[in-house]
């Protein structure tokens, strides 16, 4: 809902705020808080005279710690002893504020994946690198990615996103005994790269530690993103070290960090979690085929709605209707899965319906009605003119409305993803994906159940992105690929319904785990697809890994 401006200050505002967001996530900036910048600083810096490097150092907040790290050691003027890279302007309009010199040309304004170390070495490396997963990459960072990952660690998986290779990268900047702090996404403790990242690093480095923090620091640059610590201590370029145990901690905030000692001892391996991943994806494809099917073999899977500006175009229909706007001309359009209770957008005009699920305003071709037509003129021509999506159309706010899909996705999801039945005939944002079964009507009715079921979970688990904020990320790819049953029961009308009600019931009262093994014994195991023996030991797994995304453990 936009605040109380009016239509042309909204859009300005809008246009603004997603400019300045736009820009942070292409070059995936969160600029590192104080107090994690401290800490990371305080650990890596030992004595007055050494050599740091900040690979992206964008706020400044790392190098403004690694300063006062540095006076407590006896070194007032550390500038010279400071070197950095970044792409941002604003990073060095930062620096300047700071009064940290850069007359020795020490911080170059440079991708600093295109640079080379040279003769330089430094003692201790800081750094905040940026989030960028590979979906994101242009195609000349992409080959960039490509060439890094070749000349450092080849058998590193194509996909993994830009921060491992800053890891990578930075080695060669470093003194041997050197140290690295950094500070970087969950994705580091579940991704599928992250197995071979940590294994190589255990062989050049005498100590691997990562701690994994609740916190949402990043939450006052609006961010929801969660993050990891990776702390790398006694550096060998020669590597040959034989695999040391990576030390894994969780807390609650940074402040819990004891700086002591020269490590931060934990009680959890990290290598068993990815054991877990590696075991459930094993057993997951086993079962393919014999009792499971992907989801795009029997269904498309296309993007949502792109509204160009859904804040403008999409509000509540009192808003509409204050405005003058009438019923005709607008649709309604899923934004939020919190906007349906339980698992089927329903038939059906209640007001309690209408009033969760905003419109979206399709004005008609031929002419425009007065108040749409003050609406749309208030609109800036430049928010206009700089908008992408806007320019793609022969008329630039005409935005498509198709409502043939037979259930939703949410393409971000946080404790599970879950699907949708339409059973109202809506469209929806491209916060979600529509699927669309290719024949099976009984299908297409189950699928809303089959979404809660533990081989669902569990692949979404494997196949989505883990964010900093712990929700996974699914592609329109992923979502083909999640794990349905080969065979859906066929009940009787009556006793469909009734199953149906039962678990929507479930769903309602907060019980998803207790809606979880109701549809797992009657879709698997009462069918005899899965053994109960396999679906115990799936969800024994599916429960791990989400504990272990959402930092759960203690």
């Amino acid at each position: 809902m936009l605040s109380g401006n009016g239509p042309q200050e909204d859009a300005v505002a809008v246009s603004e705020a997603r400019s300045d967001r736009d820009r942070r996530r292409a070059l995936g900036i969160y600029y590192t808080p104080p107090d994690a910048a401290q800490m990371l600083a305080r650990w890596a810096i030992r004595r007055p005279m050494e050599a740091v490097l900040e690979p992206s150092f964008g706020g400044c907040a790392m190098l403004a710690a690694a300063v006062d790290a540095f006076k407590l050691l006896g070194n007032p003027n550390p500038s010279r002893q400071l070197y950095g890279y970044d792409v941002d302007s604003a990073a060095f309009a930062h620096l300047a504020q700071m009064s940290i010199s850069n007359s020795d040309g020490n911080f170059k304004k440079q991708d600093f994946l295109q640079s080379s170390a040279g003769d330089l070495r430094v003692d201790a490396v800081l750094a905040n690198p940026p989030f960028v997963s590979y979906h994101r990459l242009n195609s000349e960072q992409r080959m960039q990615a490509e060439n890094l990952r070749r000349l450092y660690l080849p058998s590193l998986p194509k996909l993994a996103s830009i921060w491992v290779h800053f890891i990578l990268h930075a080695m060669s900047f470093l003194r041997e005994d050197g140290r690295m702090a950094f500070v970087l996404p969950t994705a580091v403790g579940t991704a599928d790269y992250a197995k071979p990242l940590l294994e190589f690093l255990q062989t050049k480095f005498l100590s691997v530690e990562l701690v994994h923090v609740s916190e949402r620091i990043f939450i006052q640059a609006g961010a929801d993103e969660r993050i990891s610590l990776l702390l790398l201590n006694h550096y060998r370029p020669e590597g040959g070290i034989s695999l040391p145990q990576v030390y894994t901690r969780y807390i609650s905030k940074i402040r819990e960090i004891d700086l002591s000692g020269d490590t931060i001892s934990g009680t959890t391996e990290l290598p068993k979690k990815l054991d877990v991943r590696d075991n459930a994806s094993s057993l997951l494809s086993g079962l393919v085929g014999r009792a499971l099917q992907h989801l795009g073999s029997v269904a498309t899977v296309r993007i949502g709605e792109v509204v160009g500006n859904i804040n403008y175009f999409v509000r509540p229909l009192s808003e509409w209707r204050d405005l003058g706007v009438e019923e005709k001309y607008l649709k309604p359009l899923l934004t939020r899965s919190a906007q349906v209770h339980g698992i089927y957008v329903r038939n059906g005009k209640s007001e309690d319906e209408i009033l969760r699920i905003p419109h979206l305003l399709i004005p008609p071709e031929a002419f425009l009605p007065e108040a749409i037509k003050i609406y749309l003129s208030k609109y800036p021509e430049s928010a206009i003119i700089e908008n992408q999506t806007f320019k793609k159309r022969s008329t630039w706010y005409t935005c498509s409305y198709g409502a043939d899909a037979d259930a939703f996705i949410g393409s971000m999801s946080h404790e599970y993803p879950r699907i949708i039945g339409n059973d109202a005939g809506i469209s929806c944002s491209n916060a979600f994906y529509k699927i669309k079964g290719q024949a099976d009507i009984n299908l297409n009715k189950w699928l809303p159940m089959l979404s809660l079921s533990t081989p669902f979970h569990i692949s979404a688990e494997l196949l989505g992105r883990v964010r900093g904020s712990g929700g996974i990320k699914l592609e329109p790819s992923d979502v083909k690929k999640t794990c349905i049953p080969i065979e859906i029961p066929h009940l009787s009308e009556v006793v469909f319904r009734n199953f149906q009600k039962a678990i929507n019931n479930l769903l309602l009262d907060g019980k998803i785990e207790e809606a979880s093994q109701e549809i797992d014994k009657i879709v698997f195991i009462d069918s005899k697809l899965i053994e109960s023996s396999e679906m115990l030991l799936l969800r024994e797994m599916r429960i791990a890994l989400t504990n272990h995304r959402l930092n759960r453990e203690k």
